[in-house]
């Protein structure tokens, strides 16, 4: 999602679900939706992983499921619910100190440490892809910060505003790092000039 990855986590995608079902009943469109806006702007979430994990909680009895009549013309919907498993589980989690979160591990960052001369321009164009894509996830930040169809508390609210305040800033060190790079292509061309 982001430019600037943590690696490891802080919590595992099951006690995620377990944390979203304990505060209501869901389908697992509205877990994806709801994991996809209201957690990744803080933790990355692999959204190919939920539905596995969906059914490793049910066969583990931390979760059971029942089925729910969709629309005229769609098919049933699974809407699961956390057992009284799942709620001993997640308390036991919540007692536990959270992981270290590990390194921080910035792709862009390892490119530019290796480029040579002549990949500055290279390293503007990549810089450039970077600060919009960051744009762009702040403006889904922004457009779901307070969406009432969304997951809702003061904790979702907090890292929603947390993950928007973190890509704006990367924003802005992305733009002071392309200033720097521009400014050594200006004094290398400088240079090779003179």
């Amino acid at each position: 999602m982001m430019v600037f990855h943590i690696a490891g986590s802080c919590m595992s995608l099951r006690h995620a679900i377990l944390g979203l079902l304990e505060y209501k009943p869901t389908h697992g469109y509205e877990l994806k939706r709801v994991l996809e806006e209201g957690i990744s702007s803080f933790w990355p979430v692999n959204l190919a992983a939920i539905y596995p994990n969906l059914r490793r909680l049910e066969e583990e009895g931390l979760l059971t499921h029942r089925m729910e009549a969709s629309a005229e013309g769609r098919p049933d919907r699974k809407v699961y619910e956390i057992t009284e498993a799942g709620i001993v589980e997640l308390a036991a989690w919540r007692r536990l100190p959270p992981e270290s979160s590990g390194s921080t591990r910035v792709p862009l960052f390892l490119k530019l440490l290796f480029a040579k001369p002549e990949n500055m321009r290279d390293a503007l164009d990549w810089i450039d892809k970077a600060i919009e894509q960051n744009r762009g996830n702040a403006d889904q930040l922004r457009s779901v910060l307070h969406d009432p169809k969304a997951f809702d508390s003061f904790f979702v609210r907090f890292m929603r505003e947390s993950g928007l305040a973190h890509t704006e800033l990367q924003v802005e060190l992305l733009q002071e790092l392309r200033a720097g790079v521009a400014n050594q292509i200006e004094a290398q061309e400088s240079r090779q000039e003179g």
